[in-house]
């Protein structure tokens, strides 16, 4: 395909075909010109999907830097990031430890399992499943005695999987498969006989009707097909043959049991990071298919959420954010679980937000060392571990099983603690895992009798990475705090070249750089500090890389995502344009430097930043986002987030929706800046129709000059991916984003 690339001659794109389709929604008249791209499939969307892929071939030969990132993001990613995980903090049962790992060379992580301080071995490798790479496992749970296992794997990114069990020992298949319809949490039985699970109320082949078991609660009136079950599967048995003990219409269903097999805790909510109903059932034993929960909390009206965690000894705390938005933990008596009658033992403490608690206890007096991290009886002396993010630092203290604060303990450094665990039957030790912008992830072991955070030990020889390069020095890291247009304060990070030379306040020396700025802004998710190949790579190539913690997000607990959620939502865009503007009007960058960037909800953010201010950027990446904000609820996992961004069913909602739509707010005649947008051909969470349209819509209006490319992928999804593809993605992504706002092209300031 010929193109030529100027101010004066405009490029050529595959045609795409507008429709006159028009659609009065609540008095209003609604254009949607390319609907026809809401179908993947069929010999017109093929070519024009072809089209579009030699039109990327034919730029991506014209990107200066792409060789470099391929290689740079390659060796980088490496030491493991976010998505692509080197190692994960181990889960202890009865002696055995359950992690992930994934050598540098690795595709895709293995789950290991290590018995009794021996060497690790292989249990699940996705590789030796599927060597093309396009199987994933997508979640894992051992039994309470380590000796089986639930896993499960999806092939090219479907995120439909089947769900399989193991004997640990022989590393043999003795049940499955169960197709739950979504990853679903497993909570097994007590002696191994079985696991309750999550399924979707369609998931059973057709004709099977599995019996409901008698005391079956349903919540949701008027509700004739639930769209979640949580069912009772025992090892053996048909899975037609289930028993459904507890269904609700809420798209969200979660399940937890207490380490003895005495409590199941059941979380609902109609969308991500909504108020959920927490429910608490005791298990018969022998009867275990008869449950009738008790409703402890319910967050629907003030969309708060709760959640229960079993501590050793029988121990019931809760984590919930009601009357607390920066999180409290709280005591549980059984004798009254009700969240009324919850004791709260640590108070919140703003503006640290409460991101992790783990249970501990010390060895009966006189049974000294415990040997086995998952054998304690809970008869020691209690205390509590707790994760705290204030301001995106880590912190971590130590309380007394009363809720007391013992002592702070230092985290490994100013960055981001997660995935913190503990066994589940009580021990001296927890295990958690450290990064910030310039370490990679590593695994810290705390112990209660030295009160101290070591690295673990490694668990594999090799764990080491090439990726590290001690001759690279770590970039220098700065927060700033900038206004949003309605006065609110809103903090940024910026990542900068190791040999910027900076004042005491202000932009460094040498003038405005190419820049490269994202923020997520959605479903209370926040962005801490952490390693990330992507950032490391824009900023070895002398770019300057700033991360805006805008509303939206879980930074400062859940008024922050209140603030930016809803009909809010125009209050995360408001906060982002904001950052972009800072950077400019502080001569960190200038319009012809300044890239946006960003997947999924970030997406949504950098296309919505694009639509409302073109003039303010040089480039923008958008991977994989909700674009169509009118007809997002019918595709995908769209009805999942009605409550994160309104139903456009109601005409209030719809109105705030439809102003902020990428898709529609797309108008022929304006010089929009180059744009890359990438997704999976299949992607069943976020469909690809959205960035289909959104192309189309897109090569049709500009008139900049400055090219609209689709990266089109097949054999992925929405979630994990195997390495090479997922650095390959990001490269290409900062090539793009390189070329146009001429990082390491001639006329780039060098640095001193």
């Amino acid at each position: 395909m010929a193109w030529q690339e100027g101010d004066k001659e405009r490029i050529v794109y595959p045609g795409a075909r507008r429709q006159e389709v028009v659609e009065e929604l609540h008095g209003r008249p609604v254009a949607d010109p390319y609907r026809w791209l809401e179908s993947g499939e069929g010999a017109e969307c093929a070519a024009w999907l072809a089209a579009q892929g030699d039109l990327l071939a034919a730029h991506e030969s014209t990107w200066p830097q792409r060789a470099m990132f391929h290689r740079v993001v390659a060796e980088l990613a490496g030491n493991g990031a976010v998505a692509v995980p080197a190692v994960t903090p181990p889960l202890w049962r009865a002696g055995r430890r359950f992690f992930l790992h994934r050598a540098a060379d690795q595709e895709l992580p293995v789950l290991m399992v290590s018995a009794d301080g021996g060497p690790p071995r292989a249990l699940v490798d996705p590789l030796e499943v599927d060597p093309s790479g396009r199987t994933t496992l997508d979640a894992w749970r051992p039994s309470w005695t380590g000796d089986l296992l639930t896993y499960q794997l999806s092939y090219q990114g479907d995120e439909h999987p089947t769900l399989w069990v193991m004997d640990v020992s022989s590393g043999q298949t003795v049940d499955g498969p169960l197709v739950p319809g979504r990853a679903t949490p497993t909570a097994w039985l007590a002696d191994d006989d079985g696991f309750y699970y999550v399924t979707l109320a369609q998931a059973r082949a057709p004709g099977a009707a599995p019996r409901r078991a008698a005391g079956l609660y349903q919540i949701g009136s008027g509700v004739v097909a639930p769209k979640r079950q949580v069912r009772l599967h025992r090892i053996g048995q048909d899975p037609d043959e289930d028993a459904v003990v507890f269904e609700t219409s809420s798209s969200q269903l979660s399940v937890k049991i207490s380490p003895e097999g005495r409590w199941l805790m059941l979380s609902c909510a109609p969308g991500a990071q909504s108020g959920n109903t927490l429910w608490l059932a005791g298990v018969p034993a022998g009867r275990e298919h008869l449950l009738w929960p008790r409703l402890l909390h319910d967050g629907r009206a003030d969309g708060t959420q709760a959640v229960l965690t079993f501590g050793p000894g029988g121990r019931v705390y809760a984590i919930t954010d009601a009357g607390a938005p920066f999180g409290r933990l709280c005591a549980v008596d059984l004798r009254d679980p009700r969240a009324a009658a919850w004791r709260t033992l640590i108070a919140q403490d703003p503006p640290a937000v409460l991101t992790g608690c783990v249970p501990l206890h010390t060895p009966a007096t006189g049974s000294g060392p415990d040997p086995d991290p998952d054998s304690g009886s809970g008869s020691g002396e209690a205390y509590l571990l707790l994760s705290r993010s204030r301001h995106g630092v880590a912190e971590l203290s130590l309380h007394d099983g009363e809720g007391h604060m013992i002592t702070e303990v230092p985290a490994p450094g100013p960055g981001s603690v997660t995935k913190l665990t503990a066994p589940a039957r009580g021990g001296e030790d927890a295990w958690f895992s450290y990064s910030d912008f310039v370490t990679a992830p590593a695994v810290y072991r705390f112990n209660l009798r030295d009160r101290r955070c070591r690295p673990a030990v490694p668990v594999l020889v090799d764990s080491a990475s090439p990726g590290a390069d001690p001759r690279q020095p770590p970039p220098l890291i700065r927060q700033v705090t900038y206004t949003s247009p309605d006065g609110t304060p809103v903090q940024m990070y910026l990542i900068l070249p190791a040999q910027t030379r900076l004042p005491a306040s202000g932009p460094p020396a040498y003038g405005p750089r190419p820049t490269l700025l994202t923020a997520y802004g959605g479903f209370g998710a926040s962005c801490l500090p952490a390693y990330s190949p992507t950032i490391l790579a824009w900023v070895r190539a002398g770019g300057t890389y700033a991360i805006a913690n805008v509303r939206g997000g879980g930074e400062y607990g859940t008024s922050w995502h209140a603030a930016g959620r809803g009909a809010n939502k125009p209050n995360a865009f408001a906060d982002f344009v904001a950052a972009a503007r800072w950077l400019i009007d502080h001569r960190w960058t200038t319009p012809r430097q300044l890239a946006i960037k960003g997947a999924s909800h970030s997406g949504l953010m950098v296309a919505a930043a694009l639509t409302q201010n073109p003039e303010l950027f040089a480039a923008a990446a958008c991977s994989a986002a909700v674009l169509d904000m009118v007809r997002y609820p019918s595709f995908g996992l769209g009805p999942w987030w009605v409550a994160e961004f309104g139903d456009p069913g109601e005409a209030d909602q719809f109105d705030t929706l439809l102003g902020y739509s990428p898709y529609h707010r797309v108008r022929p005649g304006v010089a929009y800046p180059a744009v890359l947008l990438t997704s999976p051909h299949h992607d069943t969470r976020v469909d690809s129709m959205h960035t289909r349209k959104m192309t189309a819509a897109l090569q049709h209006a500009s008139t900049s000059g400055k090219p609209v490319l689709l990266r089109y992928e097949e054999g992925v999804g929405h979630g994990p991916r195997a390495a090479s593809r997922w650095s390959a993605l990001q490269a290409d992504i900062l090539a793009f984003c390189a070329a146009h706002t001429g990082l390491g092209c001639p006329g780039t300031p060098a640095l001193p």
